[in-house]
């Protein structure tokens, strides 16, 4: 279920929606947004396109209030913002006028690595290649509540971090790399579930709806529905 828009709390200091020509989609991997955006962002270095608005606080709003783009679409962000992941694995609170609502990460998160330009030789397996740690990406869920009740949404966030390893004396800790994070929010989108299919079939056939599309001359058809030709 989506939030209601009355629950929606102003983002301050948001960038202005975002334009893209006409047929164009930024649908990057998560290896492009590290290496040529969220590091480019981090060393201050420039960036391929001016695509990605900063935002103070990503985790301050409702996800359908973010600014820049189509709802329908993938949304993209630069932030400093962590959220403030308590033990239970969730972010502070989000107040609106009706409800409230929260992010809630899933897993534990993912490593993002890839092979070292020239490791592969002859004789070593994929396995066995040299692996570049890049960042980590972590999934989180946005949860609405109200007074009696606690609904799951389709919203979706992946956060991206520049990661580095740091070995101490006992262990090996995981650092990140500067403040700046990048942050793909979107709608998870509906599945249809097998009942529902068998009974939109069932209702067809009640109906006396012909649901095989196998293609007919059209003389055939008009046959059926004696319609002079």
């Amino acid at each position: 279920m989506e939030e209601q828009k009355e629950c929606a709390k102003p983002t301050e200091g948001a960038v202005g929606s975002l334009n893209l020509p006409i047929g164009f989609r930024f649908r990057p991997t998560d290896e492009e947004l590290l290496i040529h955006y969220l590091s480019r962002k981090i060393f201050s270095m420039p960036l391929p396109a001016l695509i990605i608005p900063e935002i103070l606080d990503v985790f301050d709003s409702f996800p359908s209030d973010l600014p820049a783009g189509d709802l329908r679409e993938k949304r993209y962000f630069f932030s400093k913002a962590n959220g403030d992941i308590n033990s239970k694995g969730c972010s502070r609170l989000i107040s609106g006028k009706d409800c409230s609502g929260y992010w809630k990460a899933v897993g534990q998160g993912q490593l993002i690595v890839v092979p070292i330009s020239g490791s592969a030789t002859t004789g070593i397996s994929h396995q066995q290649q040299q692996r570049l740690l890049l960042g980590m990406k972590k999934v989180l869920r946005f949860y609405q509540t109200t007074r009696s009740d606690c609904l799951r949404t389709r919203w979706i966030m992946h956060q991206y971090s520049l990661v580095t390893i740091s070995p101490s004396d006992q262990n090996v800790n995981m650092m990140q790399v500067g403040d700046w994070s990048v942050f793909r929010v979107y709608q998870k989108k509906l599945l249809i579930s097998k009942n529902l299919r068998t009974k939109s079939n069932g209702f067809a056939e009640q109906c006396n709806i012909k649901t095989n599309t196998r293609k007919r001359p059209l003389n055939e058809v008009l046959k059926e529905k004696e319609v002079p030709i």
